[in-house]
Parts: structure tokens; sequence; C-alpha cells
């Protein structure tokens, strides 16, 4: 089973903008993912076409059972 963090930040562009991370931490909360939210739009490391992330919409775990056939 695989795992990905999906956080949907609001953009200046007042559009959207989603970043996925592989294999996060198990027992993450909000108040976890919120301050490392704004730490990465505090310094500016995201500069996505969708416009400058100003703000979070949604964060979910996501898990994905593949089975490769070939």
């Amino acid at each position: 089973m695989t795992r990905k963090l999906v956080i949907v930040f609001n953009t200046s562009a007042d559009r959207r903008f989603t970043l996925n991370i592989s294999n996060p931490k198990d027992n993450l909360t909000e108040e976890a993912i919120l301050l490392e939210a704004r730490k990465l739009m505090d310094t500016g490391v995201l500069a996505p076409s969708q416009g400058t992330p100003v703000s979070v919409h949604s964060a979910k775990i996501v898990e994905q059972n593949v089975t490769e056939i070939i």
C-alpha cells in the first residue's frame, strides 16, 4: 500500500495548487500540517504557475493498494 499526504493550497491568483508528499509520517495532526504548510508559504519555496500559495484549503492522507500485473 502506498500513502501520500495531499495538501491543497489557495493561491494569490484565486486558483488552487496541490502538493503531494509521499510516505508521510504516521499520526500527523492538523496543527502539524498547518505549521509546516505555513513554513513552506513563508519561505517562498513553492512557486507554482497557479500563483503564490497563500492559505491551506484542505489536507488529506490518500492510501492506495496497487497490484502490478506486468
